[in-house]
């Protein structure tokens, strides 16, 4: 049978996954002759032969794809044979625009990991083992194609044994970048704050452990950035890292040995087992197990804990048997940073941050490229949600409805997350924290020089929120008008929920569900409780929660009673009576200024939040009147009502007719709630159960109003999206009594419903407006 030659161009996630060796093999059990190489494309393949064969090669790329490989396209293009014998791998063809995808960073596999115990294995131990299917990728590439020369790990020339494994292919570690053993690799070493070394290679982990286990705060490099660790069962150690790090109440994430240690500690439902121990390794919010060990000081004041399992061959001997004479179960293991500040990656700049937070360093000569902190999910409504995306899932690009230009999307203030587009796909930065202060921008620029260098992508368009006052939107401005771009400005909440849709692949009108707490309005007031009628391009607001005053501005957000005493207000309700500043925690003169400043329109911005109502009632029912981290009082009252029904009868709200075709909204109205809700408590009816009638009366008012939106537009596909959806209870009761009434209902599944998705629905809005102009 004569032969053929096929050229296939695969585009995807398909460099540093082992997608070549994978090929290889295929290829000589196909017995096909030809060659496989990376390019900036992805990777290019030639293959010749019987053409029943080359059919079957083709169709196996797709079948069998190496575990960490993402496959987004296969161009298929016929050649003349030439006659080749046998099957080879290229040397990396490094011109041309980059538009293949880097690997996102990958936990340990089991292979490596059963090395790393095996007292017979040359690498018994090692702390930076790895293989084409596990190990460090996006936060040591400097840029595509990925060869070992555009990593970290360039400095460190393989030994022979070593550089065996990596040009077999029929070895595990073929191709494998970061390859590296005790005799050619990087190394680890403890280092007191004093600054001279005190212990390194293998025994410098045992006396890491040893200090742990004594009570010390360590600062430990990982793949991202160091951690700041203790032993998550000692209370006084968790304390003092608490008052060392100014991070007064917000909860720990804690490290647990294995998947056995996770359910002790958490009642873990099925799903939530197969997320931990997804190759992200993503820090998963679980219920509390009762006397679970865990120090009471880790997650204050809620029913969940962040706990993850060790992604690292470093973190894994942490927990093993030998490490020290107490074996560790559970470490703390938070960003090593001071409060808002980016995370540390490098040994010197760990020194001087963390000097006087930490008392011993582990350390490692490994180069950090990217600051990337741990991923953060959790189970809403069955499905799994990204509260924080970033390792393990940074930078795979998530698709678009349509081709956008070389555009930049710089997202918002809080939780920021950049974002670059080209072609069918958004590139998100790792979670970047909040925009506050220069070392927050430093890190943004930072990471936008590596994500442009990275893809070469050369913004034509920027694209942001039309906060005025937003470091990114000002930032915007400024960085187009110095290179004579394009600007975009795009709404706050018809970003969140254009990006939803345009996950699920809806390019015509749907209804919008977006709550959370902060957005800069059309009509400038700040916006946070919408019913919208949204296409990708454009929105109109068919209603929204009434307007209430935030006395003290932004001083509301950090003192709930405020805002408590502002909604009050709005609702008629008599906020000078003894028994509400008694609820409130508040002094007469207080009342006195505050009600000055909203009668007098001074420092008093209306809002209509649905995170500022959730703060409002959190004040009341639970006398919050200040919190340490954002959302606190919202989650805390979730949090009381984990246990009740969802059945619970809501607390009516009212809902104003408008005409939103003449831009007139309607209004979704607290009045009757709050009057409800005071007569519970002053009649004695438990918390829990307020909080539950709460939550489940703010998806009665918010389903309400999705029902008049259908009546008005035929629309019966509802999207759900904003930072309220974090909430579990409310996310699960808004979509369950939407499909009672009939609806479709679309939620985040590849970003962050909250501000960490922005710079994707950004993207996406601005692509759909440029594509509408063409």
């Amino acid at each position: 049978m004569p032969a053929i030659r096929r050229k296939a161009v695969v585009r995807g996630v398909v460099q540093g996954v082992g997608f070549r060796p994978f090929v290889y093999r295929v290829a000589h059990e196909e017995g096909l002759a030809g060659f496989i190489g990376n390019d900036t494309d992805g990777v290019t393949i030639e293959v010749e032969g019987p053409a029943e064969r080359v059919d079957s090669f083709l169709a196996r790329l797709r079948a069998e794809t190496p575990p960490l490989a993402r496959i987004d396209s296969i161009a298929v293009d016929e050649l003349a044979p030439i006659d080749e014998v046998g099957f080879r791998i290229v040397a990396s063809e490094v011109l041309g625009r980059v538009s293949t995808g880097i690997p996102a960073d990958a936990a340990t596999c089991a292979d490596c990991l059963r090395e790393l115990l095996d007292p017979a294995d040359r690498r018994y131990r090692y702390p930076f083992l790895n293989c084409t299917n596990c190990g460090p990728r996006y936060t040591i590439t400097r840029r595509i194609p990925y060869d070992r020369p555009q990593t970290s790990m360039e400095r460190f020339r393989m030994c022979a044994a070593c550089q065996a494994e990596y040009d077999d292919p029929g070895d595990r570690r073929f191709h494998a970048q970061p390859n590296a053993c005790w005799d050619c690799g990087p190394h680890v070493w403890v280092l007191q704050t004093a600054g001279s070394e005190e212990v390194g290679g293998a025994k410098a982990v045992t006396a890491c452990v040893n200090r742990l286990v004594a009570g010390e705060i360590m600062a430990i490099k990982g793949i991202g950035g160091f951690h700041l660790s203790v032993d998550a069962t000692n209370e006084a150690a968790v304390m003092r890292l608490r008052e060392r790090k100014h991070r007064y109440g917000k909860p720990l994430a804690v490290m647990v040995r294995d998947v056995e240690v996770a359910r002790e500690v958490c009642n873990l439902t099925a799903e939530e087992e197969a997320l931990l121990q997804t190759t992200a390794r993503p820090i998963v919010l679980a219920r509390k197990r009762e006397g679970n060990g865990i120090a009471e000081a880790v997650a204050p004041g809620i029913p969940w804990l962040g706990v993850f399992l060790p992604y690292a061959p470093l973190q894994h001997l942490l927990f093993a048997p030998r490490s020290a004479s107490k074996q560790i179960r559970a470490l703390v293991m938070t960003s090593a940073n001071l409060s808002e500040e980016p995370i540390a990656i490098d040994n010197d700049e760990a020194l001087a941050r963390l000097n006087g937070i930490a008392d011993t360093f582990l350390m490692h000569d490994r180069e950090i490229l990217q600051r990337c902190d741990d991923s953060v999910a959790a189970l809403v409504d069955g499905a799994p949600q990204l509260i924080r995306r970033a390792r393990g899932f940074v930078p795979l690009g998530v698709e678009l409805p349509s081709d956008a230009p070389p555009l930049l999307a710089v997202g918002g203030h809080l939780k920021n997350v950049l974002a670059l587009a080209r072609g069918r796909f958004v590139y998100q930065s790792q979670h970047l924290g909040d925009l506050e202060n220069l070392k927050g921008l430093e890190f943004f620029k930072e990471s936008l020089d590596h994500l442009m260098r990275t893809f070469e992508i050369e913004p034509q368009t920027v694209v942001h929120d039309l906060h005025p006052g937003y470091l990114s939107t000002n930032w915007a401005k400024e960085w187009a008008h110095e290179r004579g771009l394009e600007l975009i400005g795009v709404q706050h909440h018809h970003a969140h929920v254009a990006g939803c849709m345009a996950e699920h692949g809806l390019t015509g009108a749907a209804i919008g569900i977006s709550l959370d707490g902060t957005g800069y309005g059309t009509d400038g007031r700040i916006w946070g409780g919408e019913v919208l009628i949204c296409r990708l391009e454009s929105f109109e607001r068919f209603a929204h929660l009434e307007y209430v005053p935030m006395p003290g501005g932004d001083a509301a957000v950090r003192e709930p009673w405020r805002m408590a005493l502002g909604a009050l207000h709005a609702a008629g309700i008599d906020v000078g009576s003894r028994d509400v500043m008694e609820m409130l925690g508040a002094q007469e003169k207080e009342v006195r200024v505050l009600l000055q400043m909203m009668e007098r329109g001074i420092n008093a911005p209306l809002t209509s939040s649905c995170g500022r109502l959730f703060d409002a009632v959190a004040a009341v029912v639970l006398g919050r009147r200040r919190v340490d981290y954002e959302a606190q009082a919202a989650i805390e009252l979730e949090g009381i009502a984990v246990d009740e029904p969802d059945d619970e009868p809501g607390y009516a709200m009212e809902i104003l007719a408008g005409d939103w075709t003449a831009r007139l909204p309607g209004k979704i109205s607290a009045g009757r709630l709050w009057r409800d809700l005071l007569t519970d408590l002053r009649g004695g009816v438990s918390k829990v159960r307020i909080s539950a009638r709460f939550h489940a009366g703010v998806a009665d008012g918010f389903v309400r109003a999705a029902v008049m939106a259908r009546a008005a537009t035929g629309l019966r596909q509802v999207v759900l999206s904003g930072g309220c959806m974090h909430n579990r209870r409310l996310a699960r009761l808004l979509r369950a009594k939407l499909v009672a009434e009939g609806f479709e209902v679309f939620q985040h599944a590849r970003v962050s419903p909250g501000d960490g998705g922005l710079s994707y629905g950004q993207a996406v809005v601005a692509t759909a407006t440029l594509t509408g102009r063409s």
